[in-house]
C-alpha cells in the first residue's frame, strides 16, 4: 500500500495539533518571448520582450533587449546590440519578421538594471527615448549618436 504525501502531512499536522497547510506550487517562469527582427544567411537578429505594457504602473510599453548572434557561433558567443530599448506596441508589430530562427535566452541583470533605470526618472523624461519606427532603427540611431 502506497501513502501519498498529502496522506502523510495530514497526520503530522494532527500530531502535532498544526491547523496551518503549506504546499508547494510550482514557480511561474516569467513572462518572456523573443521577437525575430531580422535573419541572414550568417545573423540572426532579435528582441527578447522583458516587460508587457502595464497600465497600473502607467506604463504603456514593451520593454525588451537586442541581441545579434552569428547563426554559426556556439550559444556564448553573441553581441548585446541594446540593453534596453522602450518600445510601443506599433513599433513592436512593425519590427516582427514573420520568420523563424533559433534564438537563446540570456541571463538579463544588464536588462533590469538598465530597465530600474529607466523607472526611475520622472515621466516626462520616460517619453523622450520610446522607440516608435522600428526597434533596428532605434538601436541604429542610438548607436550614431554615442561618440
Amino acid at each position: 500500500m502506497r501513502i501519498s504525501p498529502e496522506a502523510i502531512l495530514l497526520a503530522v499536522a494532527t500530531i502535532l495539533d498544526a491547523s496551518v497547510f503549506a504546499r508547494a506550487e510550482a514557480v511561474k517562469p516569467p513572462d518572456v518571448s523573443n521577437v525575430i527582427l531580422s535573419v541572414s544567411p550568417r545573423t540572426v537578429r532579435w528582441a527578447t520582450v522583458h516587460k508587457h505594457p502595464e497600465p497600473a504602473d502607467h506604463d504603456p510599453y514593451y520593454h525588451v533587449e537586442v541581441i545579434e548572434k552569428e547563426r554559426a557561433s556556439p550559444p556564448w558567443q553573441f553581441k548585446r546590440l541594446a540593453t534596453h530599448v522602450v518600445v510601443t506596441a506599433d513599433a513592436l508589430d512593425r519590427s516582427r519578421l514573420r520568420r523563424k530562427a533559433k534564438t537563446y535566452f540570456y541571463k538579463d541583470i544588464e536588462f533590469r538594471i538598465a530597465y530600474r533605470a529607466w523607472r526611475a526618472q520622472p515621466l516626462m523624461q520616460q517619453e523622450v527615448g520610446v522607440c516608435r519606427t522600428t526597434i533596428l532603427e532605434c538601436v541604429d540611431a542610438a548607436d550614431n549618436t554615442r561618440p
